[in-house]
């Protein structure tokens, strides 16, 4: 017999666990390069630095944008104003139909059914010559008394709308060509004026809106232009060390939405206090002018100047920082 100790295992004690064999190689986790929310917080703590640094800078293109924007936002309520104005006094136009002294008041209508299907035709209203007489009578007052006439010269008449100016001349047209209708009449020379004058309001007001945006963009992209050339050397560095463009322009692009974003907002502030204070008076003043309540010019005026802002801010940033980086 061997003088070995023998030891056996009891049933009760757990057995070890085999190892498996290393033959693959463990995984080195690979490092993930910075998220873009690392470098839009590296970018905005660069702006707050920046704006803390250049705070005249910063108050010149703020004060630039909004005194830019502050005109462009009264022009904008001016130019809509007389657009509005001009498309209702187009709208008022209708068409006239003067009826032969044969018309019998009982084809009133029939002849209505016949206009309304003409294109363009919204509605008519029928004006007997007695209506015409009694709206003669007191547009004219005691100015002149009509007591002397023996019997009414006036003759029955439709009051025609259409759906739009431009229609007035197809529309008399048509309607001349109708039996029973003795003469058409619109007010030609006035209805083309008026919508010429529309048109002069709309083609104006679009240059001008043009030349602001453009004179706007201009000064806004010298003023931040004086901010690079403050930072020449450090943006110089930057590329020394290998920066990338994108990596130098976001900064500055940021920076020029934030002072285009609020000095449009404080512009749109002030438009939007001077017109909600304006108007009230103005309809007490000129309650016959249809001036644009409110709330159908603001909200969408409000966000014009300040989206405008910050597309000005940032494409001045962008265009500075160009002109230094091709430098």
């Amino acid at each position: 017999m061997s003088d070995r100790p023998h030891t056996e295992k009891s049933p009760d004690q757990p057995s070890e666990p085999p190892q498996a064999p290393k033959t693959r190689r463990e995984r080195i986790p690979r490092r993930r390069g910075p998220s873009g929310g690392y470098y839009l917080e590296c970018f905005l703590r660069e702006v707050l630095i920046n704006i803390r640094r250049n705070p005249l800078m910063s108050v010149a293109s703020i004060s630039t944008v909004m005194v830019l924007t502050l005109i462009l936002g009264f022009f904008v309520v001016l130019v809509a104003n007389l657009d509005s104005l001009s498309r209702e006094l187009a709208g008022e136009m209708q068409v006239k139909a003067y009826m032969s002294a044969d018309f019998q008041r009982e084809d009133a209508g029939a002849f209505h059914a016949s206009l309304m299907k003409i294109e363009h035709v919204e509605g008519t209203h029928f004006v007997s010559k007695d209506t015409a007489f009694k709206r003669l009578r007191e547009r004219l007052g005691s100015r002149i008394t009509l007591d002397d006439l023996s019997h009414n010269p006036l003759p029955d008449a439709f009051e025609i709308r259409v759906d739009q100016p431009k229609a007035l001349d197809v529309v008399a047209a048509k309607v001349a060509r109708l039996p029973g209708v003795g003469s058409v009449d619109y007010g030609r020379d006035v209805a083309r004026k008026l919508m010429a004058l529309n048109q002069v309001v709309r083609v104006v007001g679009m240059v001008i809106l043009g030349l602001l945006f453009a004179s706007t963009l201009l000064i806004v992209s010298n003023t931040i232009r004086l901010t690079v050339f403050a930072r020449r050397k450090e943006i110089d560095i930057m590329q020394l060390v290998g920066a990338a463009d994108w990596f130098i322009r976001w900064p500055f692009i940021l920076e020029g939405v934030a002072q285009g974003l609020v000095g449009a907002a404080m512009a749109a502030t002030v438009v939007d206090v001077a017109y909600r204070l304006v108007v009230p008076q103005l309809h007490k003043t000129v309650p016959f002018l249809p001036i644009l309540p409110p709330g159908e010019v603001l909200p969408f005026l409000n966000l014009g100047l300040v989206g405008l802002g910050c597309a000005v801010g940032a494409l001045g940033s962008l265009i500075s920082v160009n002109r230094h980086l091709k430098a």
